[in-house]
């Protein structure tokens, strides 16, 4: 199982806008108790900025990543994002009968 895991490079001037996207093989860092900070569902995506950390739901990180003005301000914020959405997909596969 492996978390994908982005993170923007510290450096004075960034080479580049968009985080770089790594995949760590590690155990799942989020868990039930973790909640998305605008529903209440249980999250799957953990935003890291230098003021401290956000939880979504995948349908409020998809609406933020979708609305330009949200994604310019994110993107102004994150330096590490955690992306377990793919649990979701696990999830669904359990209960098919494929």
């Amino acid at each position: 199982m492996y978390n994908t895991i982005m993170a923007r490079p510290i450096i004075k001037e960034p080479v580049s806008n968009e985080p770089i996207k790594t995949q760590y093989p590690i155990g799942h860092i989020l868990n039930a108790f973790d909640r998305c900070d605008r529903c209440g569902a249980q999250a799957y995506v953990m935003v890291k900025g230098a003021t401290g950390e956000l939880l979504f739901c995948g349908h409020h990180y998809d609406k933020i990543m979708n609305s330009p003005e949200a994604y310019k301000k994110m993107m102004g914020f994150m330096l590490e994002v955690v992306d377990e959405r793919d649990r979701l997909i696990e999830n669904k596969l359990v209960g098919s009968y494929n």
